[in-house]
This record gives C-alpha cells, structure tokens and sequence, in this order.
C-alpha cells in the first residue's frame, strides 16, 4: 500500500478498495494526516466546488420512553420517569410555530415502548400534515419500523407504505450505528441486524423515498469494523442510489454507560476529521454529500472539517436533546444567520438547501447516475 497509488486512484476517480480504506484509516503520523486532509478536500472541491450546504430543520422527538438500553444512549427515560413525555400534535405545533421563520424539514424521531403504538405515531404525523402540507418531514429510523411491525405483525413494507402515506418523505438513516454484527453485539443488542438496516432502508428507496446513511463512531469499533460499515453503505447505494448524504456521527461518551470502557486517549477530534476525509474518498462516486456535525464536533472543528472532504453543515435542529442528554455540550439550536456567516467567513459559499439537495439537479460527471434529488 503506498500513497501515489491511492493519489493517482482518487486522481482519476477510481474507487478505493476496502484495504486501502483501511489504511488510510489506520494513518496517524501527521504529515500522513496532512496528505489525506488535502486528498479529501481536493475531490471534495471537484464534486461540489466551495459550495457549503446547511438546512433549516427542527427535530420533533415524540416521546424519550424507550424500553431498549444502548449502551451509548442517555436520552431514554423509563414511563414512571419524571422526565418522560409523548408529545400531542398540539406539542409539536407550538414548536413548530415558534421556529425563525418556516421551517424546511422536521426530523421526526422517538423512543421504543408499548406506551406509543403505531396507530398513535400515525396519527400524529397525520396532524401534522395537514397543519404543515408543505413541511418535508424526514421520518423514522429503520429500528422504529422494525419494532413498529413486530408490534403490528406487518411486513416492513406495509410499515413504511402506511408512514409514507401518513406524511412522511424521507427515512433516517440512523440507528446504523456501526453496520458490523460483532459490534452491534457489544453496544446494541437488542437493535436490528445491519442486514435487517440495509432492507429496510432498501425499501424506503423501493417505493421512492430517499435515506441518508449514518455511522456512529469513536467507541469499541475497529477501522476494519468501520471499511465493514462502508462497505455495506456503498453496495447499498450502487443497487438502490437512494441515499443523499453521508454522515460519521462521533460518539458522545461523557454521561454514558459505553463511555466508561472506551480509550480515553484518543484523539476523538483527529479521528472524526480522519473519518470524513476517507469517507469522502471511499463514496467519492456514489455519494455526493458528506455532513458534518456542529453539535457532536462544535462550530470551529466543524468549519475545520469543511476542508477535509464534508460539503454539508447539517441543519438549525432547534430541539436536538439526544446528543445533550449523552454529554455534548454544543448548543441545540444556531440561526440561519450564523451558518451564512461563518461559512463565508473562510471563504467558502453558504447554500441553503431542502433535504433532498434539490439544487443538485443532476449527477455529478464523477458519480455513477444515482439519483441525488427524487423528489
């Protein structure tokens, strides 16, 4: 393995093999680090120019009742919590309507318990469309529709038919984690296979509803359980073209069961800048979009990344807890206003965009013809 090799692939955009994925992700000396950094930043420019994209969103999560027990999770409460809640559609509407301005997308996520039925989440979403008939509303995660249809004894596509015709538009590509059983096993049990992810993520994709993809990393994974994860993401993306975005979500550990047992020396910041630049090597032909996160990276390490392969800077989020709840101390919610000037301010152009990237009419030249925008 040697870098002219992997600069003369990426120079010509061909695809990187697992290996050399695994390489780069295991590079620690820092003119390694350097040279990956502007390898990333240098096919990002190509796809996207100096474009910076940014949304106006807010996350609607309806109920923390969760009856699973993640290990890197703090955000669940058990019913007879105190702090436990499920949110009316009278609940939702009034922060909805409190927002900056309307809102382009609500992000539209809860809890795991026999306290919510499906009929209920149905309905509140059938509420909200008809208050919000424009509102792109980017719904449930693939483990919501697998506990949604083992709690109703429907196959996971009537599942998703039946959301789809509730509002919903799009379908989180959260609850990936790390798409590698061996992990999976060790902090998340209970959740679906990567398997049982990958076909219900096909299935939104089926019947014309876009995903994005996430990984969450920075704990007990491997960079051969991180190529793993890609892997299973790119093959994915090559049958279906479904998937907007990219997005390496770095763990929280602070107030965490997970964050007690992982390696506190590592240099959490330098890795999540690694996990970006060889993520946007690896989806260089397949996905256009790499998100950073303001929230789990705070705003100079995020801008940071910008020129290390991400083009995304994720959204407004208003009501994000889930992060907070696990230990982040960044904010829930940045004005419009400051993603436009911070943006421009190195240099870079602040785009605000729709879910589905609407701006990017067609593939990019480099890109195998997925669709980026469907709908």
């Amino acid at each position: 393995m040697n870098w002219e090799i992997i600069e003369a692939k990426v120079k010509r955009s061909v695809d990187l093999t697992d290996e050399e994925a695994k390489w780069l992700l295991e590079r620690r000396d820092s003119s390694d680090l350097k040279r990956l950094y502007a390898l990333a930043g240098e096919m990002n420019e190509k796809l996207n120019g100096r474009t910076v994209s940014f949304i106006h969103n807010m996350n609607i999560n309806y109920t923390n009742i969760c009856e699973y027990h993640c290990t890197f999770c703090e955000f669940k409460k058990s019913p007879a919590s105190k702090e436990a809640y499920i949110l009316s559609a009278d609940d939702v509407k009034r922060q909805i309507d409190s927002a900056d301005g309307a809102i382009s997308e609500i992000t539209f996520q809860g809890g795991l318990s026999p306290e919510v039925k499906f009929n209920e989440v149905l309905g509140l979403l059938k509420q909200l469309r008809r208050f919000y008939p424009g509102i792109h509303f980017h719904a449930f995660s693939p483990e919501e529709i697998d506990y949604y249809a083992a709690e109703t004894g429907q196959s996971y596509l009537e599942v998703v038919s039946q959301a789809q015709e509730a509002g919903m538009n799009s379908m989180c590509g959260t609850a990936a984690e790390v798409l590698d059983d061996e992990v999976r096993r060790k902090i998340c049990w209970e959740k679906i296979s990567s398997d049982e992810w990958c076909e219900i993520i096909k299935t939104a994709h089926k019947l014309g509803m876009p995903s994005t993809a996430t990984i969450l990393f920075g704990h007990v994974e491997t960079a051969q359980n991180v190529v793993n994860h890609f892997k299973r993401v790119r093959d994915l993306q090559r049958e279906t073209g479904g998937i907007t975005e990219f997005i390496p979500l770095l763990f929280m550990p602070d107030k965490t069961k997970l964050g007690r047992v992982i390696d506190r020396h590592l240099d959490r910041i330098e890795y999540a800048f690694k996990m970006i630049a060889v993520a946007r090597l690896y989806f260089m032909n397949d996905i256009r979009n790499i998100q950073t996160s303001w929230v789990k990276l705070g705003w100079a390490n995020a801008l940071e990344s910008l020129d290390y392969g991400a083009n995304d800077m994720s959204g407004t989020l208003y009501h994000e807890s889930i992060t907070r709840e696990a230990g982040g101390e960044n904010g829930e919610y940045t004005p419009r206003e400051k993603f436009v000037s911070e943006i421009r301010r190195i240099g870079k152009i602040p785009l605000e965009r729709d879910t589905i990237y609407s701006y990017q009419k067609a593939a990019h030249p480099s890109l195998r013809g997925h669709f980026v925008a469907s709908q």
